[in-house]
């Protein structure tokens, strides 16, 4: 290679550098791009750390727990939580309509129909149903 198209070659990349450098900065009066977003699912799962319990509630609390009617009947007891794809509670199934664990049956519930207290660390679980309602319940059927 000649030493004057070396030159002539330098010359260019030297001055075409500042241009290039230029369009990658924001300018003063316009804000920085936006980092783009993220395209694998692990970029987008990035933990959300717990220091301590908020307003939530234990499931290993809510399992076994006893739930009564409006009309304080006990009426069964939680025997599982169902969540949703999302991580949600979507539904909780009861074991009613037994008697000594004998003819005992599983309804789920959506959980936005129970209500919820707090009686010395014990939680004490409302749904507003007979017991008639919840024996003729249609039965849960768990998916093997």
């Amino acid at each position: 290679m000649k030493l004057t198209t070396l030159v002539a070659a330098t010359a260019i990349a030297l001055t075409a550098l500042p241009l290039a450098w230029a369009q990658q900065q924001p300018q003063k009066d316009q804000p920085a791009a936006a980092p783009p977003a993220a395209t694998t699912p692990a970029e987008k799962m990035q933990p959300r750390w717990y220091t301590r319990q908020g307003g939530e509630m234990r499931a290993s609390k809510l399992i076994g727990a006893d739930v009564r009617n409006t009309a304080n009947e006990d009426v069964g007891e939680v025997n599982e939580v169902i969540l949703d794809k999302d991580g949600r509670v979507a539904a909780v199934v009861l074991g009613v309509g037994g008697f000594l664990g004998m003819g005992e049956r599983d309804v789920a519930v959506e959980f936005k129909s129970l209500r919820f207290a707090d009686k010395d660390g014990t939680p004490t679980i409302t749904i507003d149903a007979t017991k008639d309602a919840l024996k003729s319940a249609p039965e849960w059927k768990w998916a093997r």
